[in-house]
């Protein structure tokens, strides 16, 4: 009787502390709306989902589910979050094979979280852990915790997650704001340009400015630049996959040029890609290698930005991707370039944006465009009102790309042509900021 009253002793204090736990991570956490939303929906479709799309933004922006819906005839689900990593895609997938039947797992390999210095996977937990606070306890979802970090702070940052707001600790302003946000909030979420349509996916029909063609990372691939961490859990993906006999196909959905452009090296990451997938014998597509007299989607009324597409451009490439991926994998082949550097020679003349980074108080910049002679290149620079100071010219026309400015806000204006054509003049503006 006595170990009786001592193993009901020990579940009732252990119900008691996960009721304070839950309690505490109600009133303390703020959920991020998207994960939230999207694993409701998630565990909503259980049995249901047919085609899986795993990533991070560029599925919820660019693959429209409902049109996928129309076009094959099945369930279609974008399991994609914002930054999501390698290993997070494989955790999620396991998830969503445990809850339904897959016919088709569609792997998105955005190169900037799989790439770098860092090792993504263990040293950016916050990307991961706004998946694990929303899954159902299972020993999948504690696997995908211990993967998540190596660094003891950061696991109880994941396993207890209100104590990541313990300088909150006695805020009632905070917390009245927390509980009234998820009290009112439901599992719609909506604001001035965007919309969460259900099935993973983000519908906006927010245009990307002319003057925003700015990307401020900067990087250079080597050869095989994926992380070892991200390639790891990339393989035990495709591996879970054909154990499972689930058919899989790795693609890169399509960026404004500007971004791929402003990468040294592109290429060196599509050839890593293309060898992965030739090793387990699946079709890989690069979108940003299609066609243009195939895939005209390389205009700015069909971005939201320039990393993700806006409904419209969603609307096409879903449309595109479908056709493709349905399609005989040596055919398609007529759709896509070998390498995005035989892409930018084959384009006309353009630039596409500035590329710039800052160090201390300087701004370095890089004009990006398809050509690297032959074209010359007018620079201004306009400082903001607020600034007080005059416009200035870092150079006239030459071959130059490279240029550096004080740190400040205002307009780089670049003129163009090409030295063969030096009356045919075109004009980029570009905010910085």
């Amino acid at each position: 009787m006595k170990w009786f009253q001592r193993i009901t002793g020990f579940v009732v204090r252990i119900l008691i502390f996960c009721v304070i736990l839950n309690g505490l991570n109600y009133v303390y956490v703020m959920d991020p709306q998207w994960e939230r939303i999207l694993w409701h929906n998630f565990y909503k479709a259980e049995g249901k989902i047919d085609n899986l799309y795993l990533g991070s933004s560029h599925v919820y922006y660019d693959i429209d589910p409902f049109l996928l819906d129309k076009l094959n005839g099945q369930y279609n689900f974008n399991m994609s979050t914002p930054g999501q990593l390698m290993n997070g895609s494989y955790y999620l997938l396991r998830e969503a094979d445990k809850y339904n039947k897959l016919s088709h797992v569609y792997i998105e390999l955005y190169y900037l979280r799989n790439t770098g210095d860092s090792d993504w996977v263990t040293q950016e937990p916050w990307f991961n852990w706004q998946n694990t606070d929303y899954m159902k306890w299972s020993i999948n979802k504690l696997s995908y915790m211990l993967s998540i970090t190596n660094d003891i702070e950061n696991y109880i940052n994941i396993l207890i997650p209100f104590s990541r707001y313990r300088e909150h600790l006695g805020d009632y302003e905070f917390i009245k704001s927390t509980i009234e946000t998820k009290m009112t909030g439901g599992y719609k979420y909506s604001d001035e340009h965007e919309e969460y349509l259900d099935k993973g996916f983000r519908y906006t029909e927010y245009v990307c400015r002319a003057e925003d063609r700015r990307f401020r990372k900067k990087q250079n691939l080597g050869e095989n630049p994926m992380a070892q961490s991200s390639e790891l859990y990339l393989r035990k993906a495709i591996e879970y996959c054909q154990k499972k006999g689930i058919p899989v196909t790795l693609f890169i959905s399509p960026m404004y040029n500007l971004q791929p452009a402003s990468v040294g090296n592109y290429d060196n990451y599509v050839k890593q890609m293309k060898n992965i997938a030739s090793e387990y014998d699946l079709d890989f597509y690069d979108f940003n290698l299609a066609k243009e007299e195939y895939f005209p989607i390389q205009n700015l009324k069909y971005f939201k930005d320039v990393d993700h597409l806006n409904s419209n451009g969603a609307a096409m490439f879903t449309d595109f991707f479908y056709k493709v991926v349905s399609g005989n994998a040596e055919q398609n082949q007529k759709y896509f370039y070998d390498s995005y550097v035989q892409k930018l020679k084959d384009e006309e003349p353009e630039v596409y944006g500035i590329h710039y980074w800052k160090e201390d108080a300087e701004i370095f910049m890089n004009v990006v465009s398809n050509r690297d002679s032959g074209m010359e290149y007018r620079i201004t620079i306009i400082p903001d009102k607020s600034l007080n100071k005059e416009s200035y010219l870092v150079q006239d026309f030459c071959e130059n790309k490279k240029f550096i400015i004080e740190d400040g806000n205002g307009i780089c204006t670049v003129e163009y042509r090409m030295k063969n054509a030096p009356d045919a003049v075109h004009i980029v503006e570009v905010e910085y900021q």
